[in-house]
């Protein structure tokens, strides 16, 4: 069953502050397509290449606090001329220069889209860590447009990490966005500390801001959800308010879906080759192989036919030696022999197929057949012998029925060899076709 390898990107001031990007553990896991969780854990990128290489595709989910997210009203415009529009229609919202940013957008709906913004050298730095996974395809979504979204309520993703709590949260009719919340040495020493309350609280706090009264559905890991319930209902204002479910994968990749804006196809573009060679290797090495035996199948047919042709035509040149032992030049004992058996027809009286009398004989037979009762026929101009072969020159040729005519002299071993300028030539049919 296809299945997909999902990877939870450590955020770029995680990487930053650590400094070995490759040396992070991260959540991953293998899904259906059916959504089955098949296997899932926390580990190097180094360690996932058997995992990777059963995949479909590998897709990274980036921190929401790493892409930027807008919705912005365009007028009529194609993909390309948008593409090429991008960087103006965003540049007064962005504080960093869109030359050092990706901006990627989603198909227009009512003269509304999404644009996503994220730092070039943090995607190019993903995509080349990536490769040592050797994916057959590689995406990437923000978290924020992956996540699990409600219709009546503010979704909120917790996701903590080393030194940071990353949040994305996707407000009903609003873009999704992101923050992050830094530790600190004090908060991170120990989980039921007062700091961590604190810190908790923070984010509680930060949520009801953004929240504007409406409920909140906050997906947090299961060993933290005690902790942010009970904060939030010794808080009258976010008591009844704020629900509280388990993070998992389900709630991590839920909001998936076609019109999802794929943080790395830019990147794919510009760095990676446009044809998977490690993916079509074993159909293209059938493919050479096929070719191979089939041209030995020719090779050995043909030197097989050529020493049939040897062996024929060493039979047919001792044939004749020993027919005419006076003979000293032999080209081609065939044509030779017929040559002979002719001579020794002429001189015992006999005649030849070739002949003029023969020739001429057995061509008005199939003339008379052909123009009998017709007064449309057309009529002959000259006859010539020359070259073992009758030349008739005929009047008004377009008139000939040539396949007719073909037939007749079949049936008295004539070929009729041209029909040129409306002149017809005519031979004994020698067996060549010819």
């Amino acid at each position: 069953m296809a299945s997909t390898l999902y990877i939870l990107s450590p955020s770029k001031n995680v990487a930053r502050a650590s400094g070995d990007l490759a040396g992070l553990a991260r959540p991953y896991a293998l899904i259906s397509d059916n959504g089955e969780v098949q296997q899932q854990g926390h580990d190097v990128l180094g360690n996932l290449q058997g995992i990777a290489a059963t995949a479909r595709q590998v897709t990274l989910l980036l921190a929401a606090s790493d892409v930027t997210l807008l919705t912005v009203k365009i007028p009529p415009m194609s993909a390309a001329k948008l593409k090429t529009a991008l960087p103006n229609l965003i540049e007064d919202q962005l504080l960093t220069d869109t030359s050092e940013l990706i901006l990627l957008a989603s198909t227009p709906v009512d003269g509304t889209c999404s644009i996503a913004a994220v730092d070039r050298s943090w995607m190019e730095a993903l995509h080349a860590e990536a490769q040592v996974l050797r994916p057959k395809k590689l995406t990437a979504y923000a978290l924020s447009m992956a996540m699990q979204t409600q219709a009546d309520a503010m979704s909120v993703l917790i996701e903590p990490q080393q030194q940071v709590v990353e949040l994305a949260f996707h407000q009903p009719g609003q873009s999704a966005a992101g923050l992050t919340f830094d530790l600190g040495s004090e908060r991170s020493s120990n989980s039921s500390s007062g700091p961590v309350s604190a810190l908790v609280q923070e984010i509680l706090q930060t949520l009801n801001l953004f929240s504007a009264g409406v409920a909140v559905k906050v997906s947090v890991p299961a060993e933290h959800i005690e902790m942010y319930q009970q904060l939030a209902e010794e808080d009258s204002e976010l008591a009844g308010r704020f629900h509280f479910q388990p993070s998992g994968w389900v709630a991590r990749i839920a909001g998936l879906n076609s019109s999802t804006i794929n943080l790395m196809s830019s990147v794919s573009h510009e760095n990676q080759t446009s044809f998977d060679w490690h993916r079509w290797r074993w159909p293209l090495g059938l493919a050479l192989a096929t070719l191979t035996i089939n041209l030995a199948g020719l090779n050995l047919q043909w030197l097989s036919m050529k020493r049939e042709a040897q062996a024929l035509n060493d039979s047919l040149t001792q044939t004749y030696r020993t027919s005419f032992p006076k003979e000293s030049v032999i080209r081609d004992p065939l044509l030779q022999m017929q040559q002979k058996i002719n001579l020794s027809r002429k001189l015992v009286g006999e005649s030849t197929p070739d002949d003029f009398l023969v020739l001429s004989a057995q061509f008005a037979q199939v003339w008379d057949a052909m123009v009998a009762d017709k007064p449309s026929a057309p009529a002959i101009v000259t006859m010539e012998y020359r070259e073992h072969s009758l030349f008739v020159k005929i009047k008004s040729a377009g008139l000939l029925q040539v396949d007719q005519f073909k037939t007749g002299l079949q049936a008295h071993s004539l070929v009729l060899v041209s029909t040129s300028d409306g002149v017809l030539q005519i031979r004994p049919d020698r067996g060549d076709g010819k």
